[in-house]
């Protein structure tokens, strides 16, 4: 009798057990996705919008050479008894804009590397030395000017998205580009005067 009693009570806790499997079972079909807690786990929400360039904004070089004066007065106290004596263009693209310009800046016996890009203006001295000869504004070609008059020597007549002017140095009356060609580096020098192409190093 006693053991027919536990195993009517163990009858009874299985179907109890399985009526509430059921019911949970149930009930989680309609649980929602926002109810569930974040576990940090990435969701596949469809396509997403794409950098098509992946650098950062550019900066025309006319933008980035008129502010210097005024750097110059805030920072350093300086007004207009300065010389630039290096300009250095970093990722230009084929209008002469670059993601960073640098100037090599002379003022008060001292020398001070002045870099500028999205995030502002960083002035940094420098205790190594400058080229002597002073670049003077207005005595020479632009650097948007320089690769549009030699467009198709820089480019070649196919554009390639793989390609591009990686470092433009002003220095001594000439320019120097390096380019990037598939990984491939080119470097090519123009007067900086006459825009014309330097044939040699010599």
């Amino acid at each position: 009798m006693r053991r027919s009693g536990i195993l009517i009570l163990l009858f009874t806790l299985l179907v109890i057990s399985l009526v509430i499997v059921g019911y949970l079972a149930g009930l989680g079909s309609f649980v929602s996705p926002q109810s569930l807690p974040q576990t940090g786990i990435k969701v596949n929400v469809g396509l997403l919008p794409l950098s098509t360039t992946g650098q950062p904004p550019s900066i025309a070089f006319e933008d980035a050479i008129d502010q210097i004066p005024r750097v110059l007065l805030e920072r350093e106290g300086v007004s207009s008894n300065f010389t630039i004596h290096y300009i250095r263009g970093k990722d230009l693209d084929p209008a002469g804009n670059s993601s960073k310009w640098m100037f090599g800046v002379r003022y008060e016996n001292r020398s001070t590397l002045a870099y500028y890009d999205q995030t502002g203006w960083t002035l940094v001295p420098w205790q190594g030395g400058l080229p002597e000869p002073e670049i003077v504004a207005g005595t020479f070609i632009a650097p948007k000017e320089i690769i549009r008059r030699n467009s198709a020597l820089i480019f070649g007549d196919n554009p390639s998205k793989d390609e591009w002017i990686q470092k433009l140095e002003l220095e001594n009356g000439k320019y120097t580009l390096i380019l990037n060609r598939q990984g491939t580096a080119r470097v090519l020098l123009f007067d900086a005067v006459s825009g014309g192409l330097i044939p040699s190093y010599a």
